[in-house]
């Protein structure tokens, strides 16, 4: 009869860290989408607003940067298509340019169809241009490489 009990008492402590680990990834599937309604939100404020303004730019290597920027809302979207891909080992990313030099403003994550999936960022207010660069895949604090996109941003 002890040996039946050790038996039940293992697989109720089975089912408790069953349902505590669904608990767990039910959590945090809620707290993405929370994020991503925060983020979806943004990106149709920046777009839709009064406004907003669109500039397209070539790339060197091909493909084609598109930038919607409201300085009403401090923010800007970038997307773009057509850009070639890169080995693993290297990533597009995304400057915000001013009197101060470059900060980074996100890195370009890929969709299928070879669309990136928009970024979205706050340029200041002295900041004048956008450049992408071909960086190592994690990124880096200052562009390393010639810029393959360098784009006026609009001074609404």
């Amino acid at each position: 009869m002890v040996k039946g009990g050790r038996g039940a008492a293992g697989v109720v402590a089975v089912a408790v860290a069953v349902a505590c680990a669904f608990g767990v990834v039910a959590y945090a599937a809620r707290r993405d989408l929370a994020e991503l309604r925060v983020r979806q939100a943004d990106l149709t404020a920046v777009l839709a607003a009064p406004d907003a303004e669109t500039v397209r730019e070539p790339a060197t290597p091909g493909g084609t940067g598109t930038l919607v920027v409201s300085r009403a809302r401090g923010r800007m979207v970038f997307t773009s298509s057509g850009l070639p891909e890169l080995p693993r080992s290297r990533r597009y990313e995304l400057w915000l340019m001013g009197p101060d030099g470059a900060r980074p403003a996100g890195l370009l994550e890929r969709t299928p169809g070879g669309i990136t999936a928009p970024v979205l960022a706050a340029p200041g207010r002295a900041d004048d241009r956008i450049a992408l660069t071909i960086e190592p895949a994690t990124g880096s604090p200052r562009p390393t490489t010639t810029p393959i996109l360098l784009a006026a941003l609009p001074s609404t």
